[in-house]
């Protein structure tokens, strides 16, 4: 039986560990700190993942996702997230956030200053969208999962393939109120109206008693809007 020297050993092993292919990191966190005083506007897309927009204790805007490696299939490699940014643009005074990449989950979470911001917009392919900030139009779109939308004040517009939406406003806020579930559950308070309910889905046509609009499309899942007092 052949003894191998340490020095004949140590050769083996640092071959084999170049051979070996370097492991792909499968998670990452990338946050950023953005000055505030010139955007009016936000838009966060992403296609897997969540979305949460909430009050922040800063004067700046803290965007923070956590990138998660998925595989479309049962083969392939992972993604290695470790190389990924996010990405961060400006046009005019919106501000743009979103990762360039594939098979990845985004879970985001922005934390906002005080200012009432015009518009802020969540578009999500997969997973589940929570805005609790106010802000004068607020615009979700996603594809299959849950929404939910707790704001004070503000224009709200939102849509979901399949999945559930829940609004949550004052009735100081709210002008018009026009929903509808294709298949779901709908269940309504605090709304002056009609309410139909039908085997298979339902329908909202109502008011509050100020200004706002709120709009919301189910296709399939349940819709509940609260008003209150």
């Amino acid at each position: 039986m052949t003894v191998l020297s340490r020095s004949t050993l140590a050769v083996a092993l640092l071959v084999i560990s170049t051979a070996l292919p370097a492991v792909a990191s499968e998670s990452v966190t990338r946050t950023r700190m953005l000055a505030a005083e010139n955007i009016a506007s936000i838009v966060v897309e992403a296609a897997v993942g969540e979305v949460r927009i909430e009050p922040g204790e800063s004067d700046a805007i803290e965007a923070r996702v956590t990138l998660i490696a998925k595989r479309n299939t049962g083969i392939g490699a992972l993604p290695d997230v470790s190389t990924l940014q996010m990405s961060a643009t400006t046009r005019g005074d919106q501000l743009r956030l979103e990762v360039d990449s594939k098979n990845i989950e985004e879970r985001w979470v922005l934390r906002l200053p005080k200012k009432v911001f015009s518009a802020l917009e969540a578009k999500l392919g997969v997973g589940e969208v929570k805005i609790t900030v106010p802000a004068r139009r607020i615009e979700v779109d996603l594809g299959v999962g849950d929404a939910r939308v707790d704001a004070a004040s503000g224009a709200i517009s939102v849509r979901v393939g399949t999945g559930n939406a829940e609004i949550r406003t004052t009735r100081e806020n709210v002008g018009t109120v026009e929903g509808t579930t294709g298949v779901g559950g709908l269940t309504v308070t605090g709304v002056d109206g009609t309410v139909d309910r039908h085997w298979v889905g339902g329908s909202i046509a109502g008011k509050g008693r100020g200004r706002e609009p709120i709009e919301v499309t189910v296709g399939v899942g349940d819709l509940t809007v609260t008003l209150t007092d």
